[in-house]
């Protein structure tokens, strides 16, 4: 566990520098965020539609009889 321990608060250190970039405050945060920009050489890749499909997967398995394996 000491591993993770250490990990852990590796993370903590740097989101504690990052926040104090932006005064602690959330919203700055944020906006910096909302108005970066990505490089044009940057793949961008929206997961939403993916979500729906795997809703609609699951709703559809949920209403079938799972299916039968021979031992």
């Amino acid at each position: 566990m000491e591993m993770a321990d250490e990990i852990i608060k590796e993370l903590w250190i740097i989101k504690d520098k990052i926040a104090g970039e932006y005064g602690y405050d959330v919203k700055a945060l944020v906006d910096h965020l909302r108005t970066k920009k990505h490089r044009e050489d940057q793949l961008v890749v929206d997961l939403r539609s993916l979500k729906q499909t795997a809703k609609s997967v699951k709703e559809e398995v949920g209403t079938s009889s799972p299916p039968q394996h021979s031992a």
